[in-house]
């Protein structure tokens, strides 16, 4: 329940922002700080939904019991 307010937050600062840019004070360095930042949580959410960290997280521990199983194995 949490993540849905969450990621609705997320959105609203994102239009607020764009908003600010738009019809505010214009592109200033906190609103384009601003916007960035909300830039960055959208996409590392679409991220976290889809998977891909999961996926990655999988792969790199796959990738590091191959790497200590060849070392285990040249040890003699």
């Amino acid at each position: 329940m949490f993540s849905k307010f969450q990621d609705f937050l997320l959105v609203v600062v994102l239009f607020y922002s764009i908003y600010r840019i738009g019809f505010g004070e214009g592109v200033t360095t906190v609103n384009l700080f601003i916007l960035l930042c909300a830039v960055v949580a959208v996409i590392s959410m679409a991220l976290r939904r889809s998977g891909a960290y999961d996926r990655a997280h999988a792969q790199r521990e796959e990738a590091m019991k191959e790497k200590e199983k060849d070392k285990n194995e040249k040890e003699p």
